[in-house]
């Protein structure tokens, strides 16, 4: 198969984003989605685990080259973003074109069989101009979801039509599926049974639990292990600050030294870089408010009233936290913590509740 040039009509977001912060801030879950899966042995590992059996066995995966150019439309790429790959297709001379379309947006879209559908007739219409005389390329179409809730709408284009136009246009009616990743149902051990690289497996846990603070504090000391091998590796530090830079980003009022306290004596290079970025970032936070001015205009109730549903916010974040963690809660401890108006106070029991041995402990030290 003849290698397909970038299109010039239809640009999408960058395909070689790096670990900046500028980039990450503007669209983190785009940010870390290519960043991580853009390299081929990243993208393999997680293919050959959405696609059919049938499907992953014919690709000889070794082969897998990325391919230039995005095919979603530039107004939704707020919610979405996308990889093309090529591959070699096992006994035969044959390249396979592999489309995988990272769904980050909060609902599920029933619509995206169709839209699937015109991301496959962009990428086989670049193809045709490029390549006149050649057959088209088999496209297999994925998804990777980071849908809260968990992935609902129709995998198959067909099921977009009444069963009583299927019936009558089944001699002329399109169809195919789209294999879905529903990063919802994966649970720590599902991410780990995988055979990906640590940075891809981290990647997906974080995908999973970034927007949800008190499941990303629940599990992260049993990820505290994957998160140094990746310190320690070659490059790590890199792929370390990515990982830090998009937590801090996505996980909303979530602070990375909250992140670093729970990991302490855990994961000794993680706690130096995370301290090292949330400096970074704070001052960089620091110097936008400063130039904006964001301060000047709040009233003193208003930032009272911000004070206090955000300290409710952390305490719930502690219960949820204890409750996941399955230790139980007697009415005294929970009604300490929903009393509690020090969000400070609050953040120290939050990162306690995520390795205190039983719910008391939280208010120790």
């Amino acid at each position: 198969m003849a290698q397909m040039e970038a299109p010039e009509a239809e640009p999408g977001p960058d395909a070689t984003l790096g670990p900046s912060v500028t980039k990450t801030t503007k669209a983190p879950h785009d940010a870390i989605f290519k960043s991580v899966f853009q390299e081929p042995k990243h993208a393999a590992a997680e293919l050959r685990h959405i696609l059919p059996g049938e499907l992953a066995s014919a690709i000889q995966w070794s082969s897998l080259k990325l391919e230039p150019g995005s095919f979603v439309d530039p107004k939704l790429a707020d919610q979405h973003s996308d990889l093309l790959f090529s591959a070699d297709a096992l006994g035969s001379r044959e390249r396979v074109l592999v489309y995988l379309l990272f769904e980050h947006q909060s609902t599920n879209d029933p619509m995206m069989a169709l839209r699937m559908l015109s991301y496959m007739v962009r990428i086989w219409t670049r193809y045709a101009k490029q390549n006149s005389n050649s057959p088209l390329p088999l496209v297999i179409p994925a998804l990777l979801a980071q849908v809260q809730g968990g992935w609902s709408a129709p995998s198959r284009f067909s099921e977009l039509f009444a069963t009583e136009a299927r019936q009558l246009g089944r001699a002329v009616l399109p169809d195919f599926t789209f294999a879905v990743d529903d990063l919802h149902l994966a649970t720590d051990e599902d991410l780990r049974q995988r055979a990906l690289p640590d940075p891809a497996t981290v990647t997906l846990w974080l995908m999973r639990d970034v927007r949800d603070r008190a499941a990303l504090f629940a599990h992260l000391v049993d990820w505290a292990d994957a998160l140094e091998r990746i310190a320690r590796s070659p490059g790590g530090d890199d792929v370390l600050a990515l990982l830090l830079r998009y937590i801090a980003v996505a996980s909303g009022d979530l602070q990375l030294s909250e992140f670093r306290d729970i990991l302490k004596g855990r994961a000794p290079a993680v706690e130096n870089l995370a301290m090292t970025i949330a400096e970074l970032l704070e001052a960089k936070v620091l110097a936008q408010g400063i130039a904006q001015g964001e301060a000047k205009g709040r009233a003193e109730g208003r930032a009272e009233g911000i004070e206090e549903g955000r300290a409710k916010g952390i305490a719930n974040s502690i219960l949820m936290v204890l409750a996941a963690r399955k230790l139980h809660v007697n009415d005294d401890v929970r009604r300490r913590i929903e009393d509690c108006t020090n969000a400070e106070t609050l953040d120290h029991w939050l990162v306690r509740a995520a390795t205190a041995a039983s719910a008391d402990d939280i208010f120790g030290g």
